[in-house]
């Protein structure tokens, strides 16, 4: 009977991960930075003329131009979203707010103004508030630094919104029908 068992307890480890939504891929994490870009010269460059610094600096100008922002706000809505952010020199702007305080006050409350952008332009899938507080990388693409306060009536930033925004998206949230 011993020498029909087998030597050894055998099983394979297994982990199953089985989330209450559907798992999203997305690229806040550098993705949508590190993308390969390729550049046409109008002409070929002699190896002998070739200076890798010279590519190097015009590449580092590439990442950042407006060119490369307007990819990467197709790409994101979140990272769209930034793009109607402007800075304040003083962290007196918009309070970060959360999704429980009802009515919604989209000009006082940044997380509100996130969700009334997602909503007017027809987005379903909204940030939780934990993971929108990961914002400071995506502002840093804009070259704007956040900074915050925590007051009595919540977490202030230096972050208001632009004028545009008025126009672009904000009204429609604001309109009845719109809903």
């Amino acid at each position: 009977m011993v020498e029909q068992s087998t030597p050894y307890l055998h099983y394979r480890p297994a982990v199953f991960h089985q989330p209450e939504r559907v798992l999203q891929e997305n690229h806040r994490s550098g993705g949508v930075s590190r993308r390969r870009v390729i550049i046409h010269f109008p002409e070929q460059i002699t190896p002998e003329e070739r200076d890798p610094m010279t590519a190097r600096a015009f590449l580092h100008s590439e990442q950042n131009s407006d060119e490369a922002l307007s990819i990467k706000r197709d790409a994101d809505p979140t990272f769209d979203f930034c793009g109607y952010l402007e800075m304040l020199s003083q962290t007196n702007g918009m309070f970060m707010g959360n999704a429980r305080f009802i009515p919604r006050n989209y000009r006082k409350y940044l997380y509100h103004a996130y969700l009334a952008f997602m909503e007017a332009n027809g987005y379903r899938n909204e940030l939780s508030l934990k993971i929108f507080l990961g914002l400071p990388m995506m502002l840093k693409e804009y070259c704007l630094n956040y900074e915050k306060r925590h007051t009595n009536l919540g977490i202030q930033t230096n972050l208001s919104l632009k004028g545009e925004s008025y126009g672009d998206w904000l009204p429609k949230c604001d309109d009845p029908a719109a809903t």
